[in-house]
């Protein structure tokens, strides 16, 4: 989709909202021909022992189809975008950055379907958990949680269902 208002789209607003109502800021960009809306904040990974600022970059798009193809160099765009603009936040003691590409679309391939239920990647304070909503069965498509059951990776798990989860709203 090229030059579109992403805030006219009903699963974009909708996580826009939630994500609003954490102090999340938000800036229109383009990667390469499409138009995507970044949103960034942090929240707080409370523990006994230590206190985890995470950083957060949720870069979404809407587009008609999603191949594997599209959606591995996606989410790369989208880890590359944290990586340069993670400063933006304060320095903590204890932080990481997360980027969660959003793709949203009603026809998503078998390939992207398989690549993004196995991905997560994780370097140098880095994480990246791409998410995809099938806007066709309001399905949410990310990585598969028995990759993601403990720790910190527990805790990026539940912000996928906090904020991109659009179903019962």
């Amino acid at each position: 989709m090229n030059n579109v208002d992403l805030m006219r789209d009903t699963n974009i607003s909708t996580i826009c909202e939630k994500l609003k109502q954490d102090g999340f800021q938000f800036k229109d960009e383009k990667f390469d021909y499409l138009d995507v809306r970044i949103a960034f904040g942090q929240q707080f990974k409370m523990s006994w022992l230590k206190t985890t600022q995470v950083n957060i970059f949720a870069i979404m798009g809407i587009v008609e189809k999603i191949s594997g193809e599209f959606v591995e160099a996606y989410s790369r765009m989208a880890l590359s975008y944290a990586m340069k603009n993670h400063k933006l936040f304060p320095k903590q003691m204890h932080n990481i950055t997360a980027s969660f590409p959003l793709l949203i679309s009603t026809y998503i391939d078998n390939d992207a379907k398989q690549w993004v239920q196995q991905q997560y990647k994780s370097q140098l304070g880095f994480h990246e958990i791409p998410v995809i909503l099938d806007s066709g069965n309001n399905t949410l498509l990310h990585c598969d949680k028995s990759k993601l059951s403990s720790g910190i990776k527990k805790f990026l798990a539940g912000l996928i269902q906090k904020y991109f989860n659009t179903v019962n709203i």
